[in-house]
């Protein structure tokens, strides 16, 4: 009896190892799409590019201007990591979006976050100085959940405010399909997990 047992639970574990290999593609795949968030978007008062990324964030909320989603954008972040120069990172943005065509007086540098909690802290108190009450929250795609998390938290309290997310399109850096065989990508998933529990953590519960 005791070796039927073995015997069955054998077959239970190998059958769940073969079903776990066959639909791995599937698992892993989902994984990284849970980190996305994408809404519907309709048009706001401010397009609000988070810090830090590449030019690739810029170039999506240059795209959302165009399109006439708005007619203003808000660069956040800090201290560039350049070297032998001295720069935030909505500096460098304001000079790319400038040289692809958008007024600087449409743009409004926020220099002092230095993490996505204080994005949306240092956004909601420019918005509420502004007169602003809705915005399209620009990021790279793994990004967004925990941005969308934090910015819901911070804006629980302003029922009149409305915030939407519009992940970078062109993210080469980012791709659901195999991310796992690319080490960056993979890297950047583990990372982007281990920060989402602990924003949970620290801000949420």
């Amino acid at each position: 009896m005791k070796l039927r047992k073995r015997y069955i639970v054998l077959i239970a574990i190998l059958t769940f190892l073969i079903i776990l290999a066959a639909t791995h593609v599937l698992w892993l795949e989902a994984i990284a799409s849970f980190l996305i968030v994408q809404d519907e978007l309709y048009p706001v008062d401010v397009i609000i590019v988070l810090g830090g990324g590449g030019a690739e964030r810029v170039l999506q909320a240059v795209k959302l201007y165009k399109e006439g989603y708005a007619d203003k954008i808000v660069f956040t972040g800090m201290k560039a990591k350049l070297p032998g120069m001295i720069v935030t990172w909505p500096q460098l943005a304001m000079r790319e979006a400038s040289s692809l065509g958008i007024p600087e007086s449409k743009i409004i540098l926020e220099e002092r976050p230095t993490s996505t909690y204080e994005d949306a802290v240092y956004s909601k108190e420019d918005m509420i100085k502004r007169g602003l009450k809705s915005a399209i929250i620009v990021s790279s795609p793994h990004h967004t959940r925990r941005a969308r998390m934090i910015f819901h938290k911070v804006f629980k309290d302003n029922k009149d405010m409305s915030i939407i997310f519009s992940p970078v399109e062109s993210d080469q850096g980012f791709q659901v399909h195999r991310w796992w065989t690319r080490e960056a990508e993979l890297i950047g998933v583990f990372n982007e997990y281990c920060k989402l529990v602990f924003y949970i953590f620290k801000y949420i519960i």
